[in-house]
């Protein structure tokens, strides 16, 4: 017997299965008073969009509050994406842009990771932790562009031309952004491992 539950659960199924750019034309025409597509949505990216909000803010709930406003914009001004970029790298520039603003007000310029890790690695190991920590130590190094670019690179797993677009730069100068700043993180190891031989 078919029960409303089992038939969302059913749509809800052969959603997941979707690509974006599919879920974002249903979520379209969906919106404001059906969801489930935009839910769809809203559950593929919100751990990845914390863990980079994250970064940036320092704060669990910071970060938590700027996905939900990210997620808000998402809703408001879905019917208005322009499929110029892919949909991943347009709510990444969002969650930048939402980022940075309450980087900007609360004037922080060191981003430690350790917390970042913990949101989608509750029992983490020691060994993560200590990896972390290093990695934290790596990035505190770095510019805030710098940082930007690796996190969206490394943790947002995003290509070259699509940083581009979210931190409104050319392509050739995120490539080599990146460069120096993975040439700052590894001079980091260098000159910490010189400090653990020479003690």
């Amino acid at each position: 017997m078919k029960t409303p539950e089992n038939e969302k659960n059913l749509v809800s199924d052969r959603l997941l299965q979707l690509d974006d750019l599919e879920l974002v034309r249903i979520a379209s025409l969906q919106l404001p008073y059906v969801t489930t597509a935009y839910e769809v949505l809203f559950h593929r990216y919100h751990n990845k969009l914390i863990q980079i909000c994250y970064r940036y803010l320092d704060s669990k709930e910071e970060a938590e509050e700027a996905v939900n406003d990210t997620m808000l914009n998402v809703f408001n001004n879905l019917k208005r994406f322009e499929q110029r970029a892919s949909f991943k790298t347009w709510i990444y520039r969002i969650a930048y842009n939402q980022a940075l603003t309450r980087l900007r007000k609360k004037k922080l310029d060191q981003v430690d990771l350790d917390e970042a890790e913990n949101i989608i690695l509750e029992d983490a190991s020691e060994d993560l932790t200590e990896r972390s920590s290093q990695l934290n130590h790596m990035l505190a190094r770095l510019s805030l562009e710098e940082r930007s670019i690796v996190v969206f690179r490394i943790a947002g797993d995003l290509e070259f031309n699509d940083i581009a677009l979210i931190v409104e730069q050319k392509l050739s100068t995120v490539k080599m952004r990146y460069k120096r700043a993975l040439e700052k993180m590894a001079g980091t190891v260098s000159a910490d491992d010189q400090d653990i031989d020479s003690g």
